[in-house]
């Protein structure tokens, strides 16, 4: 019986512990749709004002979708061909000292310098693996397998 106790200890001190320990709640983001502000947009992660790279990979959905539609062989190869693309252009533009941004989805609002705005929408099924450069005036969609020309194009 004295042993029986014994064993039963660790599993009770356990779940006491367990029971005590407090977690965090995370907060919420609350968005109104009021009226923007009469002043200048500081920078946010969706709000982009200064010249940047933005990187979007396929999330899972995405990846199935692609599989299904190019076959589980084909799939493989371009997936691990594009994923060779990204890195090295990930490696070039971080050696250029350009920011680089990788979100995981949703709207991106970008605010040039003469004060126009272009939104990107990441959660377009049509975006599978691609890369945007924003040069601080327009946002360029860029081919990520010539991505020293393209930066050479758009980034002065």
């Amino acid at each position: 019986m004295k042993t029986m106790k014994k064993h039963l200890l660790l599993p009770v001190a356990f779940f006491t512990l367990a029971a005590c320990h407090e977690s965090k709640i995370q907060e919420e983001k609350v968005t109104t749709d009021a009226a923007p502000p009469a002043h200048p947009v500081t920078e946010t992660a969706d709000q982009i004002t200064r010249p940047c790279a933005v990187f979007h990979y396929p999330d899972s959905m995405q990846l199935e979708k692609l599989k299904k539609d190019n076959g589980e062989e084909a799939f493989y190869t371009i997936n691990e061909d594009y994923q060779s693309y990204m890195t090295d252009a990930h490696a070039f533009l971080e050696q250029k000292g350009l920011k680089i941004i990788e979100p995981a989805g949703g709207k991106i609002i970008f605010h040039s310098a003469k004060g126009s705005v272009s939104t990107l929408n990441l959660s377009d099924v049509k975006y599978n693996w691609e890369m945007w450069l924003f040069d601080g005036d327009t946002l360029h969609k860029v081919d990520v397998m010539d991505i020293e020309n393209e930066y050479k194009k758009y980034m002065k």
